[in-house]
């Protein structure tokens, strides 16, 4: 998988966790800083998505370039 492919999955699945962290968890989930969010989605990666996180240099400081990227557009 290429580089640019990974990024669109791992966006993907940022969007699909972010939406269901706020639906799970009446309403707190929003009010965490974007730090943690991030963090705690890298966990969810590694968990269950290690393949993606598996690049040259950085994973954390990669994906965590592509969702705040994301959440800029």
């Amino acid at each position: 998988m290429s580089l640019s492919e990974r990024r669109g999955v791992v966006i993907g699945l940022w969007r699909a966790w972010r939406q269901n962290m706020r639906d799970l968890s009446d309403g707190w989930f929003p009010y965490y800083d974007t730090g943690k969010q991030v963090h705690l989605f890298y966990e969810y990666l590694q968990a269950n998505h290690p393949h993606l996180l598996d690049m040259p240099g950085p994973a954390y400081d990669t994906m965590k370039m592509w969702v705040f990227d994301d959440m800029e557009a």
